[in-house]
């Protein structure tokens, strides 16, 4: 072999060895393609803090209903039972007032129509009687107990304010009364503090022509007019007379039909 080519195999293995040559321990270098990682730490979340229950209970529960018939002011039959509406109180039978607040029911909710029987959170389920305890609201959105204290023929009662459960309207309940509380605890309806005759239900925008029978908080005064009013029997199923056997069969809460045959005031 020639000194000139001895000398590029020299050289050549000189390459080779370099190339091929370990790194030393500490000192070998991270792959190109690897990345490095990078440490992502989450934040931890404080709870929420807890929210204080509000003075006002919130409605809770809501289930449409039949409304059947008014047995007084305050209280109604429904198909899911009879109903003790929430917050008010009316005159009892026999009282002033009583027809009235009765029959103001009748003129804003027939029989088969729905209408939702709200219980609030925080009140009793049934009251000492074994009726339901509801707010009861007709498809219109008249809240009934509302309607009957603007009409003065409820007082705002059976609240936090006399030892009962606080209800969400307790307070626009309190602002809408106009009747009162006679010294014995009875209802004073705005029609007694007045003088209205009892036994004339008030009108609401439409005249005797239009519904004279409204004039009539009963079948026995209806029979006792002197106006020439016809006083029965009014038939559920003719379409004439079906308006006026609604009236005295619910409306008044009197119920008119009391053997449910399809006629009233027999």
């Amino acid at each position: 072999m020639s000194f000139m080519a001895g000398l590029v195999v020299v050289v050549a293995f000189g390459i080779v060895g370099c190339a091929i040559e370990p790194p030393s321990a500490g000192q070998q270098a991270a792959p190109a393609s690897v990345v490095p990682t990078v440490a992502v730490t989450t934040p931890s979340v404080a709870a929420s803090p807890t929210v204080e229950a509000t003075a006002v209970p919130t409605v809770s529960a809501s289930v449409s209903a039949a409304f059947v018939a008014v047995v007084d002011g305050d209280t109604v039959e429904t198909s899911e039972g009879t109903v003790r509406i929430i917050g008010i109180d009316t005159p009892e039978r026999g009282e002033c007032g009583h027809p009235e607040a009765s029959a103001a029911i009748g003129r804003v909710v027939s029989s088969g129509e729905l209408v939702a029987l709200v219980l609030p959170e925080g009140q009793n389920n049934l009251d000492q009687h074994g009726r339901l305890v509801r707010y009861v609201i007709t498809d219109d959105g008249v809240d009934l107990g509302l309607m009957q204290l603007e009409a003065g023929n409820a007082i705002a009662r059976y609240d936090s304010t006399d030892g009962y459960p606080e209800h969400p309207r307790q307070a626009s309940y309190h602002t809408a009364e106009v009747a009162s509380s006679g010294p014995d605890g009875s209802v004073l309806t705005l029609a007694c503090e007045q003088g209205r005759p009892e036994g004339v239900a008030p009108f609401t925008g439409q005249t005797d022509d239009d519904r004279w029978w409204t004039q009539y908080t009963s079948c026995s005064k209806l029979k006792k007019n002197t106006a020439g009013h016809p006083t029965g029997p009014f038939r559920q199923d003719d379409p004439q007379e079906a308006a006026i056997y609604d009236w005295f069969a619910n409306g008044t809460g009197n119920r008119g039909d009391g053997d449910s045959d399809g006629l009233a005031c027999e």
